[in-house]
């Protein structure tokens, strides 16, 4: 038999592997098709086919890729991953590894963000029943934006123009960016953790989609749902709508909208004061003059004399009942006195001590104190106890004579 080179499985699956990682083409390829037999797993991995009219590629996509997807991934969609193709050894299997992936048609951001308003509207965080109304009259009001952009300025100057009363403390973040939507919430917990403000508005100027994507964040919209402190959205120009301007109390289309609502002007409300005042003095001279009117026709007729008539014959009748009232009282006082002496009477006649003052005596045994009531309970040399009125005397049983 010719000497012959086998291969193991293992090996031409290796080698397979390496001539399609080596492949220029291959190793950073984009892809595009649809989306079907997707399994999110519990690792965090991704596996699914993407799919055309005539064939389908396996694929899979490691979590640290997925997590950084903006939108998720559903069954059906149209999208092009971006990845290289490799064969998983065990099986043999050539597939496609995904490492990014972009929403056909819609674009991703925007794939993104219907996807989150959808969900966040479902369950409630844009309920008109959370909404928490604007104080009238702030007396304290926090900004939480860009230190350096225009819109600050902008609210600042139309709030300090308004009323300049109102105090205006600012959180510096960034607009932009990965880590502004930390800041932003960082900027939001703050002010709800030392309570330093009536009212919160968070915002920025306008820009692309990608530039607002950070009021876009799932972390920013469930921070200003939960926020104790009413807060306005104030995000780009009118035309711009975020998903923090749905999860806000109130939505201004620009800051300097923001600034307008939140901000009371000064002369308008010491207008609205005086009208108030003058509609009140009003409406007290009105009030006064029916009662006038009412009290000078009660006066004027019978109904008041028949009032202060009934109102004598009731006081009359109270005092009557007043003072029989009082004549009872007398009366079972002293019928009670007269029932109390009578039993003080009886009880003295049963005391024995009355007995004791009209000379009578009782005997009792000194060794056990029974009462001596006959003759027949003691014997020669008892030692007896007589008791009289004002004291006793012991004695000695020496001769005991019996009666007849």
């Amino acid at each position: 038999m010719e000497n012959i080179k086998a291969f193991t499985v293992t090996e031409v699956n290796l080698y397979l592997r390496q001539l399609l990682e080596k492949d220029l083409l291959l190793s950073h390829i984009y892809v595009k098709g649809e989306i079907s037999n997707l399994k999110i797993h519990s690792s965090g991995h991704v596996y699914f086919s993407l799919k055309d009219r005539e064939s389908r590629i396996k694929c899979v996509m490691f979590k640290s890729s997925f997590s950084r997807l903006k939108f998720l991934p559903e069954e059906g969609m149209q999208v092009i991953v971006r990845g290289y193709l490799s064969i998983y050894e065990r099986d043999g299997q050539y597939q496609l590894y995904a490492e990014g992936m972009i929403a056909e048609g819609a674009g991703e951001l925007y794939k993104a963000y219907e996807q989150l308003k959808n969900r966040l509207e479902i369950e409630g965080l844009f309920d008109k029943e959370h909404k928490k109304p604007l104080p009238l009259l702030p007396g304290k009001v926090g900004i939480v934006t860009s230190a350096t952009g225009a819109a600050l300025r902008d609210m600042i100057s139309i709030g300090r123009r308004r009323n300049p009363n109102i105090d205006i403390y600012l959180y510096p973040t960034l607009v932009q960016g990965e880590k502004a939507s930390e800041e932003i919430c960082e900027g939001i917990n703050y002010f709800n953790r030392f309570n330093k403000v009536d009212v919160i508005i968070v915002g920025r100027g306008g820009g692309s989609i990608e530039e607002l994507w950070c009021f876009n964040e799932e972390i920013v919209a469930r921070t200003i749902y939960e926020s104790d402190i009413p807060v306005v959205s104030a995000v780009g120009h009118e035309t711009d709508f975020t998903i923090a301007d749905f999860a806000a109390d109130v939505r201004a289309a620009t800051p300097s909208a923001a600034a307008e609502l939140v901000f009371p002007d000064k002369q308008q409300l010491y207008s609205y004061i005086n009208k108030l005042q003058s509609h009140i003095y009003a409406s007290m001279l009105s009030y006064i003059r029916d009662k006038k009117i009412l009290l000078n026709k009660l006066t004027s007729t019978s109904s008041i004399r028949y009032t202060e008539t009934k109102i004598l014959n009731l006081r009359q009748s109270l005092q009557n009942m007043k003072e029989g009232l009082d004549t009872a009282m007398k009366d079972f006082l002293q019928i009670h006195r007269n029932n109390l002496y009578l039993y003080n009477e009886k009880l003295n006649i049963l005391n024995p001590a009355s007995y004791l003052n009209r000379g009578y005596a009782y005997v009792k045994k000194e060794e056990t104190g029974e009462l001596v009531k006959t003759i027949k309970m003691i014997h020669n040399g008892d030692v007896l106890n007589i008791y009289l009125k004002d004291g006793y005397a012991s004695a000695i049983v020496r001769t005991i004579c019996e009666g007849d």
